[in-house]
């Protein structure tokens, strides 16, 4: 385990913990940008504590957080965090949250961990290292067939889509239900690339296309590292700024390319 993975799982859980600490207390609450988007003051305590330990370990590197103001310091290593991912289950008293931390260098993740404290449960990956959850080494599953196959989708703000992207979006999932043995909506994206590098899902998607990274940065490499193929919808590689992620197990991943396209 590098320096840099022993820090982040280390983060992640004494983030996580304050977080469960504060589940059922009295929150105060303000609206984002978004109806119904909102931030909780564990949001924002779990979160400076996050950024001040990276910025006294790691003073050089790129902060892209959820809540507050990036720190852009030009490094080529960037870390994406997202506090608390599932506010509006942690808000209704419901365990479904996690903490999210990843390391990119340039373009590329090197590092994630994801910690669901309701549960316990921590995943963590370094690349070319492979992924575990806790102490055991995970693998996508094996699935060829879109008829058997699992998706988990996330649709987010839709009202901020035009009229255009909303019927795309509706064509989408008409093809989904059409094709896939399952969909789900789980409400996480980081929980998802969990499950998907589980074998519990054979692929996610982001039918709006408004997931933001911070949320999906470590999953990705977590995924990936389990045996999962990433790609936008022209079938490269994504990157921080890119829309419609499209994850598989890899086995399906032309045919869904095809299917979304």
């Amino acid at each position: 385990m590098t320096k840099e993975l022993k820090f982040a799982i280390g983060l992640a859980k004494k983030s996580g913990k304050l977080i469960l600490a504060a589940l059922n207390e009295e929150q105060s609450a303000s609206a984002k940008t978004v109806k119904r988007d909102i931030c909780t003051s564990a949001d924002l305590a779990a979160e400076k504590l996050i950024v001040e330990e990276i910025k006294s370990k790691f003073p050089t590197h790129n902060i892209i957080r959820e809540e507050g103001k990036n720190i852009q310091n030009g490094s080529d290593y960037t870390w994406l965090i997202d506090a608390l991912d599932g506010t509006k289950y942690f808000i209704s008293g419901i365990k479904f949250f996690t903490t999210s931390i990843a390391l990119w260098h340039k373009n590329k993740p090197i590092m994630g961990v994801i910690y669901q404290p309701g549960t316990d449960e921590c995943w963590f990956a370094e690349k070319g290292k492979g992924v575990f959850l806790n102490d055991r080494k995970l693998k996508v599953a094996q699935e060829i067939q879109l008829k058997n196959s699992i998706i988990s989708l996330d649709i987010n703000h839709l009202s901020l889509l035009t009229k255009n992207e909303q019927k795309i979006l509706f064509e989408r999932l008409k093809k989904i239900a059409s094709n896939f043995y399952r969909f789900r909506v789980i409400g996480s994206g980081s929980l998802s690339l969990c499950y998907l590098a589980m074998g519990h899902f054979d692929a996610y998607f982001d039918l709006s296309g408004r997931q933001e990274m911070w949320d999906l940065g470590a999953g990705l490499i977590i995924a990936q590292e389990a045996g999962a193929k990433i790609t936008d919808l022209n079938g490269s590689w994504p990157g921080i700024d890119s829309e419609h992620l499209v994850v598989t197990n890899g086995k399906i991943h032309d045919k869904v390319l095809k299917l979304l396209q």
